[in-house]
Formats: C-alpha cells, sequence, structure tokens
C-alpha cells in the first residue's frame, strides 16, 4: 500500500514538473528574449570600443554605443518578473544565476593561474581572492581584465533583483507606482542635491539602487503598455527637452555618458530612457515575434556576458597589432569579439550547464517534494 502510494507520489510529481514546463514554453515572451540579445550584443559593442578601443575609438562614438545596455537589462529583468509564478520558482533562479557564476569564476581562477604559471609569473591567484570573488567582492582578473571590469554588474543585479521582487510581492500596482516616482525622485536628488547621500553603502551604493530599482520597476510596471507613434515622439521630445535644461542649469556634461554612468545619476537616466520608449513602440509590432537567433542568445545572456569579458581580454593583445583608420578598426575588432564571444559561450554552457542541471533537479526535489 505504501509503495503504491510513493509511486502515485512521484507520478504526481512528474506531472507537476511537465505542467509547469509547459506552462513556461507558452508563455515565455520571445519579444524579451530578443531585446536581451539585442542589449548583450550592445554590451560586446560597449566592451570593445571602451575597453581595448579606449586608445583608437573617438570619445563621441564610445559615449553614444551605451545607449541601450544595463538598464535596459533591469528594465526586462523586471518585466520578466511579471511571467515568475511564485516565490520559490524566482529564488530558485537567483540562486542558479549564483551558481553559474561562481562557476564562472572558478574557471577564471584556474585560467589566470595556469596563464601566470606558462608565463613564469608569480602572481598567482589564492583560494582566498576566490572566496571574496564569491561574494562580489572584485579585484584584478588580469590578465582577463575586461572580467574584472564587467563584474560590478552582477552585485548590482542581485541586490535590486532581491529587493524588486520583495517589493513588487508587497506591494499593490498603486503602490508600486508610488515607488517608482520614488526611486525617480532619488535619482535627482542624489545627483542634484545631496550627492552625499548616493554614496551611502547599503551593498552597493544607494545611487546605484535608486537607478536601477527604478528601471525595474518601470519594467514591471510597463509589461503590458504599448506606445503609439504620437506617444513615441512626445516622450523622445520630452527627454530631449529635459536633456537640454540639465546642459544648461548644471555642471553636468550631458554628452559625456559613459562619466555620468557611473555612478549613475539624472542625465543618464534621460538617455536610458530613449531606450525604454523605443521598446514600448516596437511592442507593437514584436510583442508576439517567435524564436529566432536573437531571442535565443537573449535565453542565453548571462554566458554571453561571462564570454564577452574574456573576448574583450583578448582585444587587448590583437588591437596593437592592426593598422588603420579607427572605423575599419572598430569593426574589425567587433566582429573578432563577436566570434570569440560566441565560441567562448559555447565551451562555457557546455561546462557550466551540466552542473546547473543537477542542481537544479535537486532545488525542484525541494521545492516540489
Amino acid at each position: 500500500m505504501n509503495r503504491n502510494l510513493e509511486i502515485i507520489k512521484n507520478k504526481n510529481t512528474e506531472l507537476v514538473k511537465v505542467e509547469n514546463i509547459k506552462k513556461t514554453n507558452k508563455e515565455r515572451n520571445h519579444y524579451v528574449d530578443l531585446l536581451k540579445g539585442i542589449a548583450i550584443i550592445s554590451v560586446i559593442l560597449i566592451h570593445t570600443v571602451f575597453h581595448s578601443g579606449n586608445s583608437y575609438v573617438p570619445r563621441w562614438f564610445s559615449n553614444f554605443t551605451v545607449l541601450f545596455e544595463v538598464p535596459m537589462f533591469f528594465f526586462l529583468a523586471g518585466w520578466s518578473f511579471s511571467y515568475t509564478k511564485n516565490n520559490k520558482s524566482y529564488i530558485k533562479s537567483l540562486i542558479l544565476t549564483q551558481l553559474r557564476y561562481m562557476l564562472f569564476m572558478i574557471i577564471i581562477f584556474i585560467a589566470i593561474n595556469i596563464t601566470n604559471y606558462l608565463n613564469f609569473s608569480n602572481n598567482q591567484v589564492g583560494l582566498g581572492t576566490l572566496s571574496k570573488w564569491f561574494f562580489h567582492e572584485y579585484s584584478s582578473t588580469a590578465p582577463f581584465t575586461s572580467v574584472s571590469w564587467s563584474l560590478w554588474f552582477f552585485k548590482v543585479y542581485f541586490i535590486v533583483s532581491i529587493i524588486g521582487a520583495m517589493l513588487l510581492k508587497l506591494l499593490n500596482r498603486k503602490a508600486s507606482k508610488i515607488l517608482t516616482v520614488l526611486c525617480y525622485i532619488g535619482v535627482f536628488v542624489v545627483t542634484f542635491i545631496y550627492p552625499s547621500l548616493g554614496k551611502l553603502n547599503m551593498g552597493v551604493e544607494l545611487s546605484y539602487i535608486f537607478f536601477y530599482l527604478f528601471f525595474y520597476m518601470l519594467g514591471n510596471l510597463t509589461k503590458d503598455r504599448k506606445f503609439n507613434l504620437p506617444e513615441m515622439i512626445i516622450n523622445f521630445t520630452s527627454l530631449v527637452a529635459i536633456l537640454i535644461l540639465i546642459n544648461k542649469l548644471s555642471s553636468i556634461n550631458i554628452l559625456e555618458i559613459e562619466d555620468n554612468k557611473f555612478p549613475p545619476n539624472f542625465a543618464f537616466l534621460i538617455w536610458s530612457s530613449f531606450g525604454v520608449v523605443i521598446v514600448l513602440y516596437l511592442k507593437r509590432f514584436f510583442n508576439n515575434c517567435k524564436e529566432n537567433i536573437l531571442s535565443k542568445i537573449g535565453q542565453n545572456s548571462i554566458y554571453v556576458y561571462f564570454a564577452q569579458g574574456i573576448g574583450a581580454s583578448a582585444l587587448f593583445f590583437i588591437a596593437p597589432h592592426i593598422t588603420m583608420d579607427w572605423y575599419y578598426k572598430a569593426i574589425i575588432m567587433f566582429a573578432i569579439n563577436l566570434v570569440l564571444t560566441a565560441i567562448i559561450t559555447i565551451i562555457l554552457r557546455l561546462i557550466i550547464e551540466p552542473i546547473i542541471k543537477i542542481c537544479k533537479d535537486f532545488l525542484n526535489k525541494k521545492i516540489y517534494s
């Protein structure tokens, strides 16, 4: 009798898993994945022109590459949260993201020590440094320089995602709108009125929390919103007007977009909002798009993000050997980075994902048992 009950229980558990998988596949928004794909390709371009490209790419061009990147990831994260069925599944996804990050850092740890050993270098990285990386205390990852320059995103992502998810679960829609406005005001205050408040450390500086929590909440609140052409034009006009006012009434150089990103200020918020407006307008045409190459890239964006740090690091060794006009060189270097990132993404996924699958199965048993 007990054995029969156990069999029935196991079958029911499997049915729940299958049903959840069916729901996930049915409800997956490929437009969100597509946007993630575009955003991660934008990150590859940005790290191509800002890291190794800093020595030959004009500043004006580099600045305008940052208009569609990190804030968009947080906007899409808030949007994606609306598809989360329960707290357990969201916690599981954050745990698995952290595990992927830790496994990647182990790979980097091994790669650095092997590289230094082959180069007869005494600069070996110890286990103490690796443990700090696990807890998002970042330090140099040379010769994979761009990796350490990219890692700041993960610490901010985890903090904002946890805060944002908790708030969205606790607050109703009206309260969520009020909080989003307060985050907007918070960015304004720490930019123009009380900058020292923005430096308050809450795991990361408060200015980062205000800024990226704004886009996270905005993404969730506008998940069902679509702009028509007149609305897009009105929003664009308003954003341009605000930028002109910032330029006239403050000391901020609105054209130095990268400088306004670290730490993120009100000018960078306005620049980043152009991407949001475009996304909400294009939703009218692409919201029901089918799976495609960009959406598949978006589904693997975490591996692409890991890989681009290694690819961008390799460019430091390649760039000095290519001599030509900056625009031709930038195109070639971007193409090289795309190819390197694609290859490294596949390798990282082959190494990490089997381990993640074991962990996922374990977590599923704990969740559905």
